[in-house]
């Protein structure tokens, strides 16, 4: 009730949002340039009200530029576009990084996900850099919150999951040959990074989603068809991406 609450008193403010926003989005987020007018609206919206549901931590800067929030929760946004829920409910605290880190028995780290604590770690030049390069299926924002998500869904507080139980499983169910076919050095299309677990092969695959729609649908089409489900979107139609039920 009180998130609903938050999320009403946020549209209401919504309409003195900063024209930074949209000047942002417009450098760097290929996804949302190309929507029509009509859904760029909603898109800029849903990251201004996200935004205020995520607690974004500075390490060794001295804050969380607007830059950085407005481009890392367009990936959160961009994932969620074609569903109705898209507010993070325990994953809420994103740690923003100057390099590349170690973190555990990794050395040189993009990003990461802390499951324990629900905390998720981004390098800032590697988030920038995934939407400057927006054709090469390497985009950690997108990516590290793919991991979130597929938490999140695993573990819903009531009625809250992001996926629907079905077409999740469905994916899981397909992953599995995916997964093999991989390991096995005979995938026509997904990276080895893909076949390490469930997790990695829905995370490289939301890259290669929204990063190499066209190449990923001719190579892998059955895939293509249940990440097409699950988000409810087809990102190959660029301007309107949305599927309608």
């Amino acid at each position: 009730m009180i998130e609903r609450l938050r999320i009403v008193y946020y549209s209401i403010k919504f309409k003195k949002i900063n024209p930074e926003y949209h000047r942002i989005l417009l450098r760097y987020n290929d996804y949302y340039t190309a929507l029509n007018p009509t859904l760029q609206a909603i898109f800029l919206k849903r990251v201004y009200i996200s935004a205020k549901f995520i607690s974004f931590k500075p390490v060794e800067f001295k804050k969380v530029t607007r830059e950085m929030r407005v481009l890392i929760t367009s990936a959160l946004v961009q994932i969620t576009f074609g569903l109705d829920n898209y507010i993070l409910k325990r994953f809420k605290t994103i740690f923003v990084v100057p390099n590349t880190y170690s973190f555990a028995q990794y050395p040189a780290l993009l990003g990461h996900v802390d499951h324990r604590n629900h905390v998720i770690t981004m390098s800032w030049p590697s988030v920038k850099e995934g939407f400057i390069i927006p054709d090469d299926a390497m985009n950690v924002a997108l990516h590290e919150l793919a991991h979130a998500l597929h938490g999140e869904n695993e573990k819903p507080l009531i009625f809250n999951r992001f996926f629907k139980g079905a077409s999740f499983s469905d994916f899981e169910k397909h992953g599995i040959t995916e997964i093999y076919e991989i390991r096995k050095k005979r995938h026509p299309y997904l990276s080895d990074y893909a076949g390490i677990n469930m997790n990695e092969l829905f995370a490289v695959s939301m890259e290669c989603f929204f990063e190499q729609p066209e190449l990923f649908k001719e190579k892998v089409p059955k895939l293509y068809k249940l990440m097409s489900r699950i988000l409810k979107q087809d990102p190959a139609h660029k301007s309107y991406p949305l599927i309608k039920n």
